[in-house]
Parts: C-alpha cells; structure tokens; sequence
C-alpha cells in the first residue's frame, strides 16, 4: 500500500507536468473545465472542485460544462446557470478536461479542444489516450477527485471547505463509499484530511445516496426485476429501456446503483446495465469480480475504464445489444447459457 509520503514522491515524477498545468492557468485568460458525458459523482465533484479553486485563487473568466443532465442526488452541488451552452463559436485561452479518458467521452464539447489554445487532461482511467497538450493520468489512483487533491496539495495550494466537499464527493462515489480495490491507504488519508477541513459526511451521504425520489425507486424496481443471468448465473444483465424511463418519467441518469447491484450476487463475475438512449444506440456499464478485466472488454467497441467498472456503446437496439455481449461474454465466462 502506499503512504501518503510515496504519493507525494510519485507526484514528483509528475512534477513537470503539474508545473505546466498551474503556468497555463497563469497565462490564461478565459478557461473552461469540462468532464464526461453522462457525468458521475467524480466528474461534478472535481470539475466543480477545480473551479471553486479558480475563482477563489484567480480573476480568470471561467466557464464549465456537463454533457448530460446533472442527476437528481448532485443537483444541489450545481449551479446549472454556470454550464456552458451556447459554446460552438467560443473560443478558450485553456480547456481544463477531467475524468474523462478520450476525446469522445466528451460528447458535445468535443469541439472545445480544436477552440482552445492548450488542453490539459486529468484523469485516473487506465485506458487514457493522453489525447491533451499535457496529461496529468495515474490509473492507479482511486479517483480524479483524489488525483486533483494531490495536485494541489503538490504545489501547496489552499483547500479551503467547499472545495474539499467537492473533492470528498468525487472519492466517495468512484470508491463505493471505499470498498472498491482502488481504495489504498492513502484514499483514507485524503478522506481524513478533507474531515479535518470539516467536511460533514453525514450530511453528505444522506444527500447523494438517501434521497431517491419515489419515481426514481419504482424505476430501480422496474429494472432489477427483469434481470437476465447467463452461464451458470456468471453474468447478469439489466435493461433500463425507453419504457422504463417514460413509464415512471425519470432520468436515464437518475437511474444508479443497478450494475452494482447484480455484482453483489454471489454467483456473479461480470454485472451489466444496457441503457437505451435511441432505437439504434445502447450505452453499456460493465462491472467485474475477481480477474476478469472489463477495461479490455470496452475497449474492443471503442470504449473503456478500470479493471473493474467500465463502459461503451453500440449502435444497435437493447435487445441486440445483449445478444451480441452474450457472445463476446462466452470467453470470459464459457459453458452453455
């Protein structure tokens, strides 16, 4: 396990980097810092910590941007009046990409890297491109709110309590409130030090994981009542399709918690929730125990992530799209359905 002291050392051997980033933003004027499409808790969390950072310590002209509807449970920690849209004709000084691992994960914003003088990328994704200027990438961290932690603290800059609310949120949704294997000793240190600055966890954890509206919670049911279990129950799959979302007129990304939850069965090694977003385009979550690595998995349709949880999409319908993984799955997972 490494020590906060290692994590310190290997910062270092990113040093050069980390200088570059904190000259652009001197030398910049007008920046904008976006995340992911469909963003997580640990795109807002950073994405909103780094600008918090900015207009405390700058007078910059700052703008930020989501590619997806901010999810029920995060709404509160958004100012929606903040989000970038009417950007295809701007243009930036320095664009400020994190938690994202290439260019298309960027969704509409794609068009800000050719709008911008420089691209700086922080991310934990171990299938990272470095399609940036500068890349600031540790795959082996538990999240880029951690990462963005140790950057600033790296050149002994000011966390002051909002930014490590942020921050906090960005670790605890992508460690499942720390129990996934990305979680290292050094993740409880950080999580530590953002109590001492008085982050209220309780508070915290009853906004992002106990306020599901009841719409939402029917939809869940809905989903998990329909799951379909392959090869000896190895792999179970979930559909949360167009009539799920319009039945109980939700929020595709309100929707959380489902891939995670076919994980926890016993039999299970690979989990995975089909999202329809069109009559020929379905996005995938897969989630893995043990030594299946559903990064590779991704990556063959042009997708990615962690060893554990990862994604991408097909442009076919749900059904289709369950048919062709039942196939792609039968290498990792064998036998007879």
């Amino acid at each position: 396990m490494q020590t906060m002291n290692q994590m310190k050392q290997m910062n270092l051997m990113m040093k050069n980097n980390i200088k570059e980033f904190f000259n652009a933003i001197d030398n910049s004027d007008k920046i904008c810092i976006i995340g992911h499409v469909a963003p997580d808790g640990d795109c807002i969390g950073s994405v909103m910590a780094l600008y918090e950072f900015l207009i405390g310590e700058y007078n910059k002209e700052l703008f930020i941007g989501f590619d997806g509807k901010i999810p029920y449970n995060f709404q509160s920690y958004v100012d929606e009046n903040l989000i970038l849209t009417d950007f295809e004709d701007k243009k930036f000084d320095l664009l400020v990409v994190l938690d994202c691992s290439d260019e298309g994960r960027l969704g509409k914003y794609k068009c800000l890297i050719s709008n911008s003088k420089k691209v700086i990328c922080i991310d934990h994704h171990k299938t990272n491109t470095e399609f940036a200027d500068i890349n600031i990438i540790d795959p082996a961290i538990s999240s880029t709110g951690e990462l963005l932690f140790h950057i600033l603290k790296s050149e002994n800059k000011q966390i002051n309590l909002k930014i490590a609310e942020y921050i906090y949120i960005a670790i605890i949704t992508d460690t499942g409130k720390f129990s996934y294997s990305s979680t290292s000793s050094v993740t409880h240190e950080v999580a530590s030090e953002l109590i001492q600055i008085g982050v209220d966890v309780a508070e915290i954890d009853n906004k992002i994981y106990n306020s599901k509206p009841i719409s939402t919670v029917k939809a869940y049911i809905d989903c998990i009542s329909n799951i379909n279990f392959y090869y000896d129950n190895k792999l179970g799959i979930a559909k949360i399709s167009d009539e799920i979302i319009n039945k109980n007129n939700v929020n595709m990304n309100d929707i959380e918690g489902i891939v995670e939850f076919i994980r926890e069965v016993n039999e299970v090694e690979i989990s995975c929730v089909l999202k329809e977003y069109d009559s020929d385009l379905t996005k995938i979550s897969l989630r893995s125990k043990n030594d299946i690595d559903v990064s590779d998995i991704s990556k063959k349709f042009g997708g990615g992530g962690h060893a554990k949880a990862a994604g991408f999409q097909m442009n076919k319908n749900i059904k289709d799209t369950e048919i062709t993984l039942i196939e792609e799955l039968k290498e990792y997972l064998g036998g007879g359905q």
